[in-house]
């Protein structure tokens, strides 16, 4: 029985979370909250696993340690939330019969030139006699049924480096346990509580390592002098009418960098929209 026949069908019935389950997922629940608490360490030599798909420029721009946008107030409770996600996604599969093996462990990907690229996977699962690795993820009603809606849509919309991340903690995982090959992603959504299991194709697994192994040896040799923006802006338009503005891409506006890369860049209300909602990162504003 497949990862999402087995959720499916715990769910459609009677589901109840066993006593020992319960338990394990409240040492689970402290341990994530105790971060609450912690701030994120800067100076790494190398990117983390988590960071290594991720556009090159903003990595550029992380080592040469360019001003970052001031997080919201809530962007601790929002990471936060991820974590929770994450507690509670172990304790239905636990429940659903689903055998995790390993849980939040440490791995270091070994480059050819020695390099480690360090990061916390998040589940390994034992089915038959097989070991696969898998991530949980969060996400917003718009991620969970396009970014999610299968492995081909990740793979095209992949600005977070998801794909790298997994393929790469599977290499990396792969010292100790030689049969590992990647799951996939555990997607949970936020508005509805939905999960849906994204299935990986392993066979993609050399694609993304030789990218990492690219992007590290690309991350080395990045100075003040090469660096070079991914991404243009885009002009606005309201109604398929031009504007007259132009904004940051999607990409661009979730960058940590926005504001250094694009020294000019206003975040202003859309003023020919009725909602409240309208705000965009503008590179010319009119």
């Amino acid at each position: 029985m497949d990862l999402q026949t087995k959720i499916d069908t715990y769910l459609a019935g009677d589901p109840k979370i066993p006593d020992d389950i319960v338990f394990r997922a409240s040492q689970m629940f402290n341990s994530k909250l105790g971060k609450f608490n912690f701030k994120r360490k800067g100076g790494a030599k190398l990117p983390s696993m988590s960071q290594v798909g991720k556009p090159f420029c903003q990595l550029h721009a992380e080592k040469l340690g360019w001003p970052k946008a001031p997080e919201s107030n809530s962007f601790r409770i929002k990471m936060l939330y991820g974590d929770m996600t994450e507690v509670i996604a172990v304790a239905i599969l636990l429940a659903a019969g689903v055998e995790i093996v390993d849980l939040n462990k440490r791995v270091g990907y070994k480059t050819p030139d020695g390099d480690y690229i360090n990061g916390e996977l998040d589940l390994i699962i034992k089915d038959g006699n097989g070991y696969s690795l898998w991530d949980i993820k969060s996400a917003s009603r718009f991620a969970f049924e396009k970014k999610f809606a299968s492995y081909e849509a990740l793979k095209e919309n992949d600005d977070f480096g998801y794909c790298a991340q997994l393929f790469g903690y599977t290499k990396a995982e792969r010292e100790e346990t030689p049969e590992i090959k990647a799951g996939g992603w555990i997607a949970v959504s936020k508005e509805s509580g939905e999960m849906k299991i994204v299935q990986a194709n392993p066979d993609d697994e050399e694609s993304y390592t030789n990218k990492i192994e690219d992007t590290i040896n690309r991350y080395k040799e990045a100075t003040e002098d090469n660096f070079v923006r991914g991404f243009t802006d885009e002009e606005e338009f309201f109604y398929r009418k031009p504007t007259g503005n132009r904004k940051l891409s999607m990409t661009c506006s979730y960058c940590s960098f926005r504001y250094t890369c694009w020294p000019d860049l206003k975040y202003e209300r859309n003023p020919k929209s009725k909602s409240a909602n309208a705000y965009h990162h503008y590179t010319v504003f009119k």
